[in-house]
């Protein structure tokens, strides 16, 4: 149903993914970037030629702590001995696993805290997880202690030590600690600002980026989960709008694209806001309409503009009544319309923290009193009317893989965390 079809480069899409995680935490976010230089630098000079694959392994990095946006370990994250982290990692690791075009390394992160002695014992594990795993492990632990502890490398090189054959893998500990080796790592990292495993590798397919950007609705699952049904419905419903009003292929891929990502600023918006069961106050309804403008700064200009208006319009109005801008009818393009249109029937039909899914009387009878007061397109409120049930039941069509993913991640989750507890 959707493909992104505008050229964007490695790092582009790279920055985006940076954007959208800093609205959560960015201290998680620049050490992800930190930890993914380091691991690039311990790959390659083990002699890693295949450059995509250690692409996808830095972007792996990069997110390896993602699941701690869904968990209470944030404020454990920044101490070298770690006791229990292992919340964080099974998150990660399903997140990735059923949301990322990285699934193939997913296992990576589920082990990224496991020490060696334990890790090498694990048969089911193949030596490439295990050896990725470690790499993220030891460089998460330099960064720790040394960035975010400042600490000497002298000192952290004797943590190392002390946890050679234990926690690190004895050949690892000794490449990290050959003379100069991170000495050349600080440098590279000051010189590139750590950015630079972003241009390497193939330029990503027009899929791989299609499949990071569906990757970046799911992040918003770790604050709202009615955000991320929400958003699926809106995709669904402003596509069968789309196909209804004869809209070309490609501006329809727009449409698609421009409703997927239309909400991805409530990522930046306290949680306490985004579930709060009543009607916000002036303050919070405030902050919650921010989330267009957090959207256009996680876009920062790398988003085609056709279908950067269709996903920062979604709350203006025919009559000049929404916001952030106030447009009226005149400067509202029809895929700006529909997904507007659309973003309100999911609102209406779908469940919230504060409400239940309205019926289809009630939902057509909000939308027509909106259309009667000019403030959504009258021709596709027709179109809702007249194809209510056959685009409500396509719509439920296409969210139900999303739930069935949802299905597994909770029984996934059960499962590895009770084998854990066990163990303990």
């Amino acid at each position: 149903m959707l493909q992104y079809t505008k050229f964007m480069n490695n790092r582009s899409l790279f920055e985006i993914i940076r954007r959208t995680c800093n609205c959560v935490d960015n201290k998680l976010m620049d050490h992800g970037l930190r930890v993914a230089y380091i691991v690039s630098g311990i790959m390659r000079k083990m002699g890693r030629q295949d450059m995509s694959k250690l692409r996808d392994i830095c972007f792996l990095t990069m997110l390896h702590d993602i699941g701690a946006y869904k968990t209470e370990e944030i404020t454990r994250m920044f101490t070298f001995e770690t006791q229990n982290m292992w919340e964080h990692s099974i998150y990660g690791y399903l997140f990735l696993k059923y949301f990322s075009p990285l699934n193939y390394l997913a296992p990576a992160v589920l082990y990224h805290h496991t020490p060696w002695n334990e890790l090498a014992q694990k048969h089911t594990v193949n030596e490439e997880i295990k050896n990725i795993s470690q790499i993220i492990h030891i460089s998460d632990r330099i960064d720790v202690y040394m960035a975010n502890k400042k600490n000497s490398w002298k000192a952290c090189a004797a943590k190392l030590k002390n946890g050679r054959e234990s926690r690190f893998a004895p050949w690892l500990v000794d490449l990290v600690l050959e003379d100069g080796f991170f000495q050349s790592m600080q440098s590279e990292i000051a010189d590139n600002g750590a950015f630079g495993f972003a241009e390497w590798g193939n330029q990503l397919t027009q899929e791989e980026i299609t499949d990071y950007l569906k990757m970046l609705i799911f992040i918003i699952d770790f604050r709202s989960r009615h955000t991320v049904t929400h958003t699926v419905t809106t995709t669904s419903i402003s596509y069968e709008i789309g196909k209804r009003l004869n809209l070309e292929k490609e501006y329809l891929d727009k449409i698609v694209c421009g409703a997927l990502l239309h909400d991805i600023g409530k990522i930046g918006i306290p949680v306490e806001i985004l579930e709060y069961p009543g009607k916000l106050s002036p303050q919070a309804m405030q902050i919650m309409r921010s989330h267009v403008d957090i959207t256009e700064r996680i876009f920062g200009g790398e988003i085609e503009e056709g279908i950067q208006k269709i996903a920062l319009r979604h709350h203006e109005k025919l009559d000049g009544s929404g916001y952030p801008l106030g447009l009226s009818a005149n400067d509202l393009a029809i895929g700006e319309r529909v997904v507007a249109v659309a973003d309100i029937v999911s609102a209406l039909s779908g469940t919230r923290s504060y409400k239940d899914a309205y019926s289809k009387e009630r939902v057509q009878s909000i939308i027509n009193g909106m259309r009667d007061e000019n403030k959504i397109d009258g021709s596709i409120v027709d179109i809702i009317n007249m194809n209510y049930d056959d685009i409500m039941n396509s719509t439920q069509l296409v969210c139900q893989p999303v739930l069935e993913k949802y299905r597994k991640i909770k029984e996934e989750y059960e499962y590895l965390n009770s084998i854990h507890t066990t163990k303990m």
